[in-house]
């Protein structure tokens, strides 16, 4: 059986998201399943052999982070003539930009629904597909992976796919990277100081509430001594709009704000840490929360969508609207050392339930299976 798969969402060499997921998906899958073939824009992160991979969209690449804007016209009209000259039997999607009709069977995954649930974080082209094209994706597909049961339920919910044919597949983590470790190049190379700190990792889009995120931090701030480092990119209009909230908090000697961090260089991050603080409003999986738990370091995270899923008894959980639950949760642990040493050690334990070798095996008996019967039918 070969599998073809559509993986344009890594299209730089600083993936994050959706790239990363798509990266370990399919280093993982190339390791168990030799007939594959790749369609990518970067591969300088995947670990396939080079002539399974085909380089797409190269002249575009000068686009960067807006490149995902064609992946859909790519997608529909490019696409499906690879696919006849590759001689592919199935086609994975890792993300749900598939094919609105495809010649094999199609199986397409789902991490969530931000564009309807928080229009404002997603692009027009992105809305657009997500109320009318990904409709008709999800119903031809054979089948539909979602990151997380959240997802999952989501999927059914607003798109009326056969709930039958919509699987659960929980993401994993890099084991290789992610364990704890402390590093001083690492730290010195971000002037991260060595008291310790309060952590976030990832972007600073509103559903992130990484404003809320820094206001329960202001609270807490002269109470405790752990400085708030703040890691991942940032648009010019959301960094100043941190700044203002910063500066009218009057905390800019206490907050550290890092941009793109190379993969590498996070579990030292993660691991130095003393607490690490996820207060999303919205997750369709939560990877940086895994990824914390996995370098050992405890997490106060947001009870809503999928984190309580992902963190289940190995977090403690808050409301991410309210600022004092948040701030003395935070106080609470990092004043006790005991309960930090019990959280650290179920964190570890946590995170050993989830691999990128379970979730590449479990993708792989999906592709193996055909479509389900209800795709059969149409």
């Amino acid at each position: 059986m070969k599998i073809g798969i559509d993986a344009t969402t890594i299209y730089t060499a600083k993936p994050t998201g959706l790239g990363v997921y798509s990266i370990n998906m399919i280093n993982e899958l190339a390791r168990i399943h030799d007939d594959i073939v790749v369609w990518t824009v970067d591969d300088s992160a995947l670990k396939v052999e080079p002539s399974k991979i085909r380089l797409v969209l190269q002249p575009f690449r000068f686009l960067g982070d807006h490149l995902f804007q064609l992946r859909a016209l790519w997608v529909e009209m490019i696409l499906p003539s690879l696919i006849r000259a590759e001689g592919v039997d199935v086609l994975y999607s890792t993300i749900p930009n598939g094919l609105a009709s495809s010649r094999v069977p199609h199986v397409v995954t789902v991490h969530d629904l931000i564009p309807l649930a928080f229009p404002s974080d997603s692009p027009r082209t992105v809305r657009w597909n997500f109320h009318y094209r990904i409709p008709r994706i999800l119903d031809k597909a054979a089948w539909v992976i979602a990151v997380s049961d959240y997802t999952r339920q989501d999927v059914i919910k607003n798109y009326s796919v056969d709930p039958e044919k919509v699987v659960t597949v929980s993401e994993g983590f890099d084991r290789d990277n992610f364990f704890p470790g402390r590093d001083e190049t690492v730290l010195r190379r971000y002037n991260l100081c060595h008291k310790g700190y309060i952590l976030y990792v990832g972007s600073s889009t509103p559903r992130k509430n990484v404003a809320g995120l820094i206001r329960s931090y202001a609270q807490m701030a002269p109470r405790i001594a752990q400085q708030l480092v703040l890691v991942g990119p940032k648009s010019p209009l959301e960094l100043h709009f941190l700044r203002e909230i910063i500066l009218e908090h009057r905390i800019t000697d206490r907050v550290k704000l890092i941009n793109y961090v190379p993969h590498a260089d996070l579990p030292a991050i993660y691991s130095s840490a003393t607490l690490f603080l996820f207060l999303s409003f919205y997750e369709g999986f939560g990877l940086p929360l895994l990824e914390a738990m996995a370098c050992g370091t405890p997490v106060v995270a947001s009870f809503a969508t999928s984190l309580p899923e992902v963190a289940g008894d190995a977090a403690m959980l808050v409301d991410p609207n309210d600022l004092d639950a948040i701030s003395g949760a935070v106080e609470l642990l990092v004043n006790d050392e005991e309960r930090l040493k019990h959280m650290k050690s179920k964190g570890l334990a946590r995170s050993a339930l989830f691999s990128w070798e379970s979730a590449a095996r479990q993708v792989l008996d999906l592709l193996k299976r055909g479509p389900h019967f209800s795709a059969q039918r149409r």
